[in-house]
């Protein structure tokens, strides 16, 4: 390599930007952002789970370049709608499938990780999803939560919004094939009554 003359800088290397986010499956089967961890890392091999410790999205723009806040807060929000509609894209394959395709009855997804890669295209800036997964950005969202904890941040809505779900998926199994009485149902307007006794696996007589 060739020598740097004494007291300049390093040359800045080509980074990249890895956003874990974390999606779950809120009341009426919405998909819901609950976090978002990110990691910088070399352009040519972009940063894996667990090899560096998790920020947060607006530091991490603001450490890649992204000085004006009204551009972060447009990259979040483009975040925020692209990984929401991912989970989409998944809840409304699974509604298509038998329960022994899902993996049994009471089989669904109520977490998804989706990562994503931001890179610049003609001066641009773009989110390209690179993968999904149930685990991994799951335990790196945490580790951000409890990171931010540890500091003195306020806590975040993670686990609230956890356990909101896992509560909504104890609740349909406590009701799951029990026979339900209904007396004056109601007319058309009372139809989702129905749908969702369906979907709970109620008996409705």
């Amino acid at each position: 390599p060739v020598p740097r003359p004494p007291g300049s800088p390093a040359p800045r290397l080509p980074m990249a930007l890895r956003i874990c986010t974390l999606i779950c499956r809120s009341w009426g089967d919405r998909p819901q952002l609950c976090q978002v961890a990110c990691a910088v890392g070399r352009a040519e091999a972009p940063v894996h789970h667990g090899a560096s410790l998790p920020q947060g999205l607006d530091s991490s723009l603001q450490q890649w370049g992204v000085v004006a806040p009204g551009q972060r807060q447009a990259l979040a929000t483009q975040l925020q709608g692209a990984a929401e509609a991912a989970m989409a894209a998944l809840l409304a394959t699974e509604a298509e499938l038998s329960p022994q395709q899902r993996g049994g009855t009471r089989a669904s997804t109520d977490f998804l990780g989706v990562d994503f890669l931001l890179a610049r295209v003609d001066d641009a800036l773009e989110l390209v999803a690179l993968s999904t997964n149930s685990q991994r950005c799951l335990e790196t969202c945490l580790l951000a939560d409890a990171m931010g904890r540890a500091v003195g941040e306020p806590p975040s809505d993670l686990p609230r919004l956890l356990a909101e779900t896992l509560l909504h998926r104890a609740q349909r199994h406590l009701v799951e094939g029990k026979d339900i009485l209904l007396i004056g149902a109601g007319g058309v307007s009372k139809s989702f009554v129905w749908e969702a006794a369906r979907d709970y696996g109620l008996r409705v007589s």
